[in-house]
């Protein structure tokens, strides 16, 4: 038994009780988690022991498409008692608290819940039956966002047991048997090698001045890069990569993107570093720069920002500033940029069809 009555009888008829409980504790990794929504069905953990009795062993039970007032937008698990020792000689059942917890991929909590106390019936095979303390969680945005990242699924499971009801309903969980994970530094890191040039082996050269970089860095965030560095080039032979078509500031701006993902300048230097990003084929930082763009589109850019996304392969932008100049032709036509442009015939006929089916679709309507 779980309770066991330790007494010893001295001279003086004296007595001492003591009343134990157990624990069991247990993380369940699920990964690609949308391959089991697919399937449906339930689904079992594997079978873990609690802290001092191997004999005493739980499960985890889960429904990732469980169903709540009739719709399945829910998942739900379920901690069974799976088997049990034989010691239980005097009872029928065990009571226990459940703290059921969600962790991130550093293995903290961003949810937690302990149930109120359950009796569990003791099996009477290996396999108990699929009853016990449930949860179930909706899956709407926050839990695709915090609680699925990666497609991965932490549960983590704290069951504390005895066959006294009183003890568990009195005592506490004792809780943080998982160490701390510090927080991952890796941009920290790199912003480190950026700022403080260490260890690198190749220099970009803008303007006639010189930026220590790391081939691996570079060769990692770029394909262009890496097609230089893999190969025998010039480049790569002498460690230094001389760029006379791109500003100094917009270099600097494109190491920082690089290293960090970040720009400084960016809504100062966004058709500088559009072209810079088409160059070395830095896709997003191409995007951020086009989202950038748009953002301080006008009558009087919208010519040009037109040109740098047709000249640079940025189709969504390209669309966006066709329907900016649709929905304002007067305006835009007049504008020097837009004189500046119209020898461009292939992209001026764009502009011009793009009107004709708006004038088209209102003629209809």
């Amino acid at each position: 038994m779980l309770s066991n009555l330790y007494g010893s009888v001295s001279k003086s008829n004296a007595c001492d009780t003591k009343i134990h409980y157990d624990e069991a504790r247990y993380v369940w990794t699920i990964e690609n988690f949308s391959s089991l929504e697919a399937k449906g069905g339930r689904f079992t953990s594997l079978v873990f022991p609690s802290i001092t009795n191997t004999q005493v062993q739980w499960e985890l039970l889960l429904w990732p498409n469980f169903t709540v007032h009739a719709e399945n937008d829910h998942i739900c698990f379920v901690i069974s008692l799976s088997t049990a020792s034989s010691s239980f000689e005097t009872t029928e059942k065990i009571f226990a608290k459940t703290t059921f917890s969600i962790l991130n991929e550093e293995y903290k909590e961003e949810y937690n819940q302990t149930t109120t106390v359950k009796e569990f019936p003791l099996p009477k095979t290996v396999s108990g039956p699929p009853s016990g303390c449930a949860k179930s969680i909706k899956k709407d945005e926050k839990f695709r966002n915090k609680f699925l990242l990666n497609n991965t699924l932490r549960i983590r499971c704290e069951v504390m047991f005895s066959d006294v009801k009183d003890i568990i309903e009195s005592c506490s969980h004792q809780r943080g048997f998982l160490l701390e994970v510090p927080k991952c530094n890796f941009f920290e890191n790199f912003v480190s090698l950026f700022e403080n040039q260490e260890l690198t082996d190749v220099i970009i050269s803008a303007n006639g001045k010189d930026y220590p970089a790391h081939k691996t860095v570079l060769a990692a965030r770029s394909p262009v890069f890496l097609a230089m560095f893999k190969h025998n080039t010039k480049e790569n032979q002498l460690n230094r990569i001389d760029i006379e078509d791109i500003d100094e500031q917009v270099v600097v701006e494109m190491l920082r993107y690089v290293y960090t993902g970040k720009c400084a300048n960016l809504e100062k230097l966004a058709g500088e570093l559009l072209a810079a990003a088409d160059k070395y084929d830095l896709y997003r930082l191409k995007m951020m720069c086009a989202n950038a763009l748009l953002l301080r589109l006008s009558v009087e850019n919208a010519a040009s920002v037109l040109a740098l996304a047709d000249m640079h392969g940025v189709k969504e932008l390209k669309n966006e500033v066709i329907k900016f100049i649709v929905s304002k032709p007067t305006e835009v036509l007049a504008t020097e940029g837009w004189k500046s442009i119209r020898s461009n015939f292939v992209l001026a006929d764009e502009v011009c069809l793009a009107l004709a089916q708006r004038c088209t679709s209102l003629s209809n309507n």
